[in-house]
């Protein structure tokens, strides 16, 4: 009992010390409200691929006492976070402080609506000549930014500033991205342990970042070429003008407006590899300096190859999607007319990704319209591809001479079909590196999507890929099929574009990507199902007149893999190894439609054998066989194929697009499933003269494979055969025994298994 005592008596001792010592700390400021919700800053009403455009670089600045958190963004992505550009979002705060700011320590707490589930942040934290970096905890909605849900709670970043990282007067705050993806605001708060109290600096500029852009630019003539050199400065106060100059060299003048501003300082060509000394001369205040490292220009082709990724559902009920892909075909055409006349870089070009909606449109369009496509295919405008749909690895082999059967097609029509494109599905199946040699089809690009999976090679990379037998074909493993979109280049906005190629080329170098040209892909939107659009067009135009180094170029996903077949062909690595794909666990969720695709198309195979057999013994087949045949494997097509569920699937089940959806996904197998079924009885009944006959009720099995095997088999047997209650053997030919052991019973029947 004593010891007890003790017990209590030294815990009470220990929480007595603890709250005698924790330091008290006291508001400074507060950015927000810590209430859960990012309701009161940027962008939350709004659409998250807004935010480049509305602040530049993903940077925002907050001035204490004078700014509201309707200036900042609710989200501050980070370089793992496609759809904000890759970038690092920063948030620079400046404030006043008086003299007791030195002497205080303080705390600096990020409070947190969502972060991130998959990829947290780590957030870079720096003050005078403080720097400190912290894991953002990891959230639980990934959605978020798209649903504005969530479940978490506490989310929080804590850092501890010492004592002397801030002073009397201006105080500059920096919180930036450094990696991994985005965060969503709550507050942000400083406190200090001791009673410190905000000042409003005066109006003044700061320098805060400067930048060589690895390119080269036109000047006044196309002879004149111009280093692109940025500074970022921060106006505090009211817009004014500024003249800057380079090493003593006058340069010129610039209008600096409230808050952020990049200012372009481009300087002749020839000082590549050399620092310059760049200084800024506001109206009012000190000169600014800044030394600058001139970047060599990237001397770069970037392919960009436009097309529309075919999802079957996702963004919309299947009914709705399938007649909107004829229509963007139709679309495609018009556009090459209207881009006649740009500079070749800068035409319309479209890569036909499925070779389903080709397929259809061919056989109900006028001749004229058709005519027309043709022609934009043979100039190299437009390309048609093998692949029928993007498919999971759930299709059996029979299936894929249904899945190829539009390249016929298109060879009578004097098309050429040398590509197949695979996309965001991230693995395909082995057998195709096998069957596609043999139709003629060299070249294979893949766009593989990280989400869930992990994709191969740590860069985007070019090899040749062979089957078992040592066919052989170039593959291209390019980054996610939207890698175009998340630089903007949908948005027509020329310094998202800038900041999203070069930082693209940058990460080429830095994981040894070994050729000057690359292929990436886009569409016209960013969205799946996407319709094409001319705006890129007008971009990549305005790109090439601006930018000697590197270059863009309008493509088809043929174009750049002929180059680097003629040009660097030769220098391809070799690899003979499957690729499985990851999402094939996908049609686990829906495991009893999954096994319904996988029993038809063992069916079909027993019932293609038996038909044959019939063939064999003159009993032949109805006119409409081949064609309810490939009716049936197009069905099944339509369920294997990659895309499972409404894009709202997982976060709202029970919406009417879900539900619709799932409908008519499931639709496609149990159509398929009756009628095999029904094309079983067919084979069945043309084989029935060929059938044994005894005295007792007798069972064929056919085997439909060129060997002998054993198999266990079911089968429903009529009571009127085998009575209930009757004892029973079933004997082979020889007079054999089989097993059997009974399943399930109805009134009239009973499963056995043999």
């Amino acid at each position: 009992m004593k010891r007890h005592k003790h017990s209590i008596l030294a815990v009470l001792a220990a929480l007595l010390w603890g709250s005698l010592s924790a330091t008290p700390y006291r508001p400074v400021w507060e950015i927000g409200r810590k209430d859960g919700s990012a309701a009161e800053f940027a962008l939350y009403d709004g659409a998250y691929s807004d935010l480049l455009g509305r602040f530049p670089g993903a940077a925002a600045a907050y001035d204490v006492g004078r700014s509201t958190p309707g200036e900042i963004p609710y989200i501050l992505p980070g370089p793992q976070d496609g759809w904000a550009g890759n970038g690092n979002g920063s948030l620079l705060i400046r404030f006043g402080a008086d003299a007791q700011a030195s002497r205080a320590e303080m705390r600096l707490t990020l409070y947190l609506v969502e972060s991130q589930a998959s990829s947290p942040p780590t957030i870079e934290i720096s003050a005078g000549g403080f720097r400190t970096s912290v894991q953002a905890p990891a959230g639980d909605d990934i959605n978020y930014p798209d649903t504005k849900r969530t479940s978490a709670r506490g989310l929080a970043i804590e850092a501890l500033l010492p004592a002397g990282t801030f002073g009397a007067g201006e105080n500059l705050l920096t919180i930036r991205n450094a990696g991994g993806s985005w965060l969503v605001w709550d507050a942000i708060v400083l406190e200090a342990d001791r009673s410190v109290k905000c000042t409003r600096p005066g109006d003044g500029i700061a320098l805060i970042g400067s930048h060589s852009q690895p390119g080269l630019i036109y000047g006044r003539t196309e002879e004149e070429l111009l280093h692109p050199v940025t500074l970022t400065l921060v106006n505090w106060g009211k817009p004014q003008r500024a003249g800057w100059n380079y090493d003593g060299k006058p340069g010129g003048t610039v209008t600096l407006s409230r808050g952020i501003n990049t200012v372009e300082v481009n300087i002749p060509e020839g000082y590549e590899g050399r620092t310059v000394d760049f200084e800024v001369h506001p109206n009012r205040g000190k000169a600014l300096s800044a030394a600058v490292e001139i970047a060599p220009a990237d001397k770069y082709t970037v392919y960009l190859v436009q097309h529309t990724h075919t999802d079957i559902g996702y963004t919309k009920p299947q009914t709705e999607i399938l007649t909107e892909h004829l229509r963007y075909i139709d679309y495609a055409v018009e556009y090459c007319d209207l881009t006649a006349d740009y500079p070749d870089d800068a035409k319309f070009r479209w890569t036909c990704e499925a070779s389903w909606p080709v397929r259809e449109w061919l056989r109900i369009r006028p001749k004229a319209q058709v005519d027309k496509f043709i022609r934009y295919v043979k100039a190299g405008q437009i390309e048609v591809t093998a692949m029928f749909f993007n498919m999971s690895e759930l299709s059996g082999e029979n299936n894929y001479k249904t899945f190829l059967e539009p390249v016929a097609r298109f060879r009578e029509l004097g098309l050429p079909v040398e590509t197949a494109m695979q996309n965001d599905v991230n693995g395909i199946a082995w057998c195709l590196a096998d069957y596609l040699p043999d139709l003629g089809v060299k070249y294979f690009s893949i766009g593989s999507n990280n989400h869930r999976a992990l994709v191969p090679f740590d860069r985007p990379t070019l090899y040749r890929w062979e089957s078992p037998s040592g066919k052989g074909m170039l593959m291209f493993r390019s980054d996610h099929y939207h890698t175009g979109n998340s630089w903007g280049i949908h948005t027509g906005d020329m310094a998202r574009l800038e900041d999203g190629v070069f930082g693209y080329i940058r990460n080429l170098k830095r994981t040894g990507y070994p050729f000057p040209v690359i292929a990436v892909q886009y569409s016209g939107y960013l969205t799946d199902n996407s319709p094409p659009s001319m705006r890129e067009c007008d971009l990549i135009r305005a790109w090439n007149e601006r930018y000697a180094w590197p270059k863009l170029r309008s493509a088809t996903a043929h174009e750049f893999l002929g180059r680097i077949d003629s040009q660097y062909g030769d220098k391809l690595p070799v690899y003979r190894a499957a690729y499985p794909d990851w999402w094939t666990d996908g049609f686990g969720s829906a495991a009893r439609e999954t096994a319904a695709s996988r029993k038809t198309q063992s069916d079909l195979v027993a019932i293609e054998a038996m038909l044959s057999m019939a063939q064999m013994e003159g009993t032949g087949q109805s006119g409409g066989t081949h064609e309810e045949l490939r009716r049936i494997h197009e069905n099944l097509l339509f369920y294997d194929e990659h895309t499972f569920g409404a894009a709202e699937s997982i976060w709202n089940p029970g919406c009417e697009n879900s539900q619709v959806q799932w409908a008519e996904k499931g639709s496609y197998v149990w159509e398929a499933l009756k009628s095999t079924q029904l094309l079983y009885e067919d084979a069945i009944g043309r084989l029935q003269g060929a059938l044994y006959r005894s005295t007792h009720p007798t069972l064929t099995f056919f085997n439909p494979l060129g060997w002998e095997r054993s198999e266990l088999a079911t089968v429903y047997i009529d009571f009127e055969l085998i009575p209930a209650d009757r004892e029973f053997r079933i004997v082979d030919a020889a007079g054999k025994a089989l097993r059997v052991q009974p399943i399930r019973s109805r009134r009239e029947g009973r499963y056995y298994a043999i």
